[in-house]
């Protein structure tokens, strides 16, 4: 492996083995487009990564190669962003720690998604300037490359303030979808309502003097959807929160008035 002919620089790190070079300049490979991913068994980049990747192809960003065997953790949760990561050979798994797992998984890690070649990974807590929200683990022996994260930064701050507010959209969405898909594996259905009413209640809500009104004039079956439960469930735990004391049903006009203690049986989700 080397660039423009010449040897990498090794260095020796924590996490793996490393060299240096830059993105325009890797004449093992060249960064892979949308358009040629699919060359790549079981590799589906989704809109978001095909988007950071054609941007990486138009610039020239440094990166740094890293070699990590299986078993061993790229970063952790927590942890602030290095940059972003694009993974050229192996497989790394992305997870979150979920200690309510009511007994469905042996461990409290749940597996929000597997990398495959082509992909990125690490650069939404980037795009959302947050912590790290989970894990990156090697599943067999892989390679990959780190744009540094101002690098990254110094592109993002070159584009339209427009296109930022749509990468920070996405991000968000997709930590949404994230935590729904959570929460049909590992909550029960009365803890998926619960979530589902505190969570329109803080996007929606309209205070009255009994509570927090919610009045979004949804059937019985698009609240079911929402939960991912059926029309019979949903009424049955609806009547249970509304005989403790936590809601009150008027219609389709639904007031929480304990807000606080519908959080709580939401699994703390």
């Amino acid at each position: 492996m080397s660039f423009f002919g010449s040897s990498p620089i090794k260095l020796s790190a924590g996490r793996g083995s490393l060299s240096l070079g830059h993105s325009d300049a890797f004449s093992g490979g060249s960064l892979l487009h949308a358009s040629t991913s699919s060359n790549i068994a079981g590799s589906s980049l989704d809109p978001l990564a095909q988007v950071v990747i054609q941007a990486l192809s138009q610039f020239n960003l440094p990166y740094t190669v890293c070699n990590v065997d299986q078993g061993e953790e790229i970063y952790q949760e927590g942890d602030i962003a290095q940059g972003v990561y694009l993974l050229k050979t192996g497989c790394i798994k992305i997870c979150v720690h979920r200690e309510n797992t009511r007994g469905r998984t042996t461990t409290s890690e749940y597996v929000t998604k597997l990398v495959s070649p082509g992909e990125v990974f690490g650069y939404k807590a980037i795009i959302a300037n947050t912590p790290l929200r989970s894990f990156a683990r090697a599943v067999r022996p892989s390679t990959y490359w780190l744009y540094p994260k101002a690098a990254i930064l110094d592109v993002l701050s070159q584009s339209h303030p427009l296109i930022l507010s749509l990468l920070r959209q996405a991000v968000a969405d997709i930590e949404n979808y994230e935590k729904m898909s959570q929460l049909h594996y590992l909550a029960s259905v009365q803890e998926r309502i619960a979530y589902q009413l505190v969570v329109l209640a803080d996007r929606f809500g309209v205070m009255t003097s009994k509570g927090i009104g919610l009045n979004l004039k949804l059937t019985r079956n698009e609240f079911a959807q929402l939960a991912s439960t059926i029309n019979e469930s949903l009424s049955r735990h609806l009547t249970e929160v509304k005989n403790e004391g936590l809601i009150e049903l008027n219609g389709k006009e639904i007031i929480i008035l304990d807000r606080k203690r519908l959080a709580a049986k939401s699994g703390n989700f």
